[in-house]
């Protein structure tokens, strides 16, 4: 989520605004949040619901249990899914070119 507050300014120059997904409890990240302010919402998805829904939900694998996979879906203004991206570990992110290109091409 860090990565995503460096960025922010170069997503408001695009119109663009993130949302935060975790499958955390909220317990769990109001604690975190009390010390680590975003400009952006942090959601908690405790129940995976979000995660099992958009695909990036892991029951079980070689680095994590019941977790969601760290993942980038950008939105068009209607709500129609244009950019989808799935880490295949929970390092794996997008580079942020490949963000801004697909956010720039929505502006025009």
């Amino acid at each position: 989520m860090g990565h995503i507050r460096e960025i922010y300014p170069e997503l408001e120059k695009r119109n663009a605004r993130a949302v935060v997904i975790l499958a955390e409890s909220l317990q769990r990240m109001q604690k975190f949040l009390e010390s680590h302010k975003y400009p952006f919402p942090v959601l908690s998805d405790v129940r995976r619901t979000t995660a099992k829904d958009y695909g990036v939900y892991v029951r079980l694998n070689f680095e994590s249990v019941n977790i969601a996979r760290p993942a980038c879906f950008i939105l068009d203004a209607s709500g129609i899914i244009k950019y989808i991206y799935v880490g295949r570990i929970q390092t794996d992110f997008p580079k942020d070119e490949a963000l801004f290109a697909v956010l720039d091409d929505l502006m025009v």
